[in-house]
């Protein structure tokens, strides 16, 4: 029986699915609105965090573009949230799994 590389993985989902985090911000000094456009790794995070850490009153996140997410990302998102990130746009499936990480895993 033949295993998959993660790479041959990749190459047989859409190219959408396979393109790098974009990250596009606006900040007016008080809202923070940050578009998050292709798949989010665990290793975005930090990207993602420091575009996040402004003085603004309130960041909004949309996630009308996002592909693919991890685990990972499943739970930063779902503790933004608890934090009063505002998730906007948010897929139906990230939305689902966020729910589903805060009932069985108590995030």
């Amino acid at each position: 029986m033949h295993s998959l590389s993660r790479r041959n993985i990749d190459a047989m989902r859409p190219q959408e699915a396979q393109a790098p985090l974009k990250i596009e911000r606006k900040c007016d000094g008080k809202t923070t609105i940050i578009w998050l456009i292709g798949r989010i790794r665990s290793e975005d995070l930090d990207e993602l965090g420091a575009q996040m850490s402004d003085n603004s009153e309130r960041t909004i996140l949309d996630l009308n573009e996002v592909t693919l997410v991890d685990a990972d990302v499943i739970r930063f998102l779902s503790s933004s949230e608890r934090e009063g990130v505002a998730l906007i746009h948010c897929p139906p499936y990230v939305r689902e799994w966020i729910r589903r990480e805060r009932v069985e895993g108590g995030i």
